[in-house]
């Protein structure tokens, strides 16, 4: 079983590896295509070695991803952006939440509990893909800041939603009072956490030279910071972002030598790499396509319900926050909206499920894969050509 899983795993490297090229010169999204091969290859093989499963995602893939993407945002660019990043990583994660829930209870044949279960469910967006072709076709640098930021503390909120909201569907009913405390308690503790970790980290750092020992500590950053947070329950997602994004921004500028800050640069990059072909790849291979087929009226409404909540998150909040930054024009608001996609943050979420009661939450399944697979593919491969219309200017002019 052993040597199956690694011959598995090696031939998934080959695989990627091969995209990587065709993907880049074709001016696809990687991420996609990996998605698109392995529908592919799970279609033709039928059972698989290796599986998604809720703790592969959130002990494994996820930490990683959630520090490569932190560690290198720079605190300049989150500054121009901070009122709309934190405003709709928090408000519109719960619009978006309340939107699909309540349109879902009328039309996805859910109970309002489960539909709201739903909207926790796919209120995260993945940026991965996003801006790998946003870099690409030369987006402004504060358009992809603002997406990424959004999605990396989105994705914390959205959990500590679904926490909720999975209490609150398990349990009957939860009042405001308590679900507000237990939002602030994860949330903030989490932040806290995690900014304790980055700098405690950073002071080390600055006190050492060696390349191989700091990137082991941005590696205990990441991992560790996560562990610790979840014994502490508070949210592990928040604890990883805030400890990468410090140290980013505090340990690595004053803390490591340039000859580190290469090392580390080139070590998440690769391993950024790595998690992301396994992401993409076996959510292709994993996808219930009996359970799709069965709703898929349902998964093509459900997509347009995600669409609309998203909208409703974007437009509005950047409206309210205006005075509180700089301006987002209207074309920006439109990509905002197109490039909310879902990914790898959603289906540890529905896996996680398995754990909590399968049987009551089997109708989940179809929607939550179905959307997924729909934003990757559809949003994803249409992403570029979108940006180009929207942006007509050239490559790299400073919107505003």
């Amino acid at each position: 079983m052993i040597e199956t899983r690694i011959a598995a795993l090696v031939v998934i490297l080959l695989i990627a590896a091969a995209i990587a090229v065709v993907a880049r010169r074709a001016a696809v999204p990687y991420e996609t295509a990996l998605a698109i091969v392995g529908l592919g290859v799970g279609l033709i093989i039928g059972s698989r070695p290796i599986h998604l499963t809720s703790s592969l995602i959130l002990f494994v893939l996820l930490p990683g991803l959630l520090f490569e993407s932190s560690f290198n945002i720079r605190w300049r660019h989150v500054r121009d952006n901070l009122a709309a990043i934190v405003g709709l990583s928090t408000v519109g994660v719960l619009l978006t939440t309340a939107v699909v829930g309540f349109l879902g209870s009328l039309s996805l044949q859910l109970a309002l509990p489960v539909a709201i279960l739903f909207g926790a469910l796919v209120s995260p967006t993945d940026p991965v893909a996003v801006t790998a072709v946003f870099r690409r076709i030369g987006v402004p640098s504060r358009l992809i800041d603002l997406v990424e930021s959004e999605a990396l503390l989105n994705d914390g909120t959205g959990a500590i939603v679904f926490a909720i909201a999975l209490a609150a569907t398990q349990g009957g009913q939860l009042a405001p009072g308590p679900a507000v405390l237990t939002f602030l308690q994860l949330g903030l503790g989490g932040c806290a956490l995690g900014v304790a970790v980055g700098l405690l980290l950073s002071l080390v750092t600055s006190r050492l030279d060696d390349p191989q020992v700091e990137i082991t500590l941005t590696g205990i950053a990441a991992y560790g910071g996560y562990l610790v947070a979840d014994y502490l329950h508070v949210s592990p997602i928040l604890c990883v972002v805030c400890a990468g994004f410090v140290l980013g921004n505090v340990g690595r500028p004053k803390g490591m030598s340039e000859r580190t800050q290469a090392a580390v640069d080139v070590f998440w990059d690769y391993v950024s790499f790595l998690l992301n072909t396994a992401v993409f790849v076996l959510i292709g291979l994993d996808v219930p396509w009996e359970a799709i087929i069965r709703v898929w009226p349902l998964v093509l409404a459900a997509a347009g319900i995600l669409l609309v909540a998203r909208a409703l998150a974007v437009y509005p909040l950047l409206i309210v926050l205006r005075p509180l930054g700089r301006r987002i024009n209207l074309r920006w608001q439109h990509l905002m909206v197109w490039s909310g996609l879902r990914g790898a943050v959603a289906l540890a979420l529905l896996l996680s499920l398995q754990t909590s009661g399968p049987g009551a939450y089997q109708s989940l399944r179809g929607l939550v894969y179905g959307v997924v697979l729909i934003s990757i593919i559809v949003q994803g491969l249409t992403m570029g050509p979108v940006a180009r219309v929207l942006l007509p200017h050239r490559p790299g002019h400073p919107h505003t």
